[in-house]
C-alpha cells in the first residue's frame, strides 16, 4: 500500500498538494527494465548487422 505525504498546513485550501509521489508499481519497473534491455541489445547488435551488410555489399 502506497503512503503519500500531503501538505495540510493551510486550512482554507480545499485541494491537498502531494509532496512526495507514490512509488512506481512493480509492473511499471519490470516494463522499464525490459524496455532498456531491448534498447541496449539493439544498440549492441546494430553495428554488427550494419558491418555485415556493408561487407556483403562490398563483395
Amino acid at each position: 500500500m502506497a503512503v503519500r505525504i500531503f501538505e495540510v498546513t493551510e486550512t482554507e485550501s480545499t485541494r491537498l498538494t502531494v509532496l512526495e509521489p507514490a512509488p512506481h508499481r512493480r509492473r511499471d519497473l519490470r516494463r522499464s527494465k525490459h524496455r532498456y534491455a531491448v534498447l541496449g541489445l539493439v544498440c549492441v547488435t546494430l553495428p554488427f548487422v550494419a558491418a555485415l551488410f556493408v561487407l556483403g555489399v562490398a563483395r
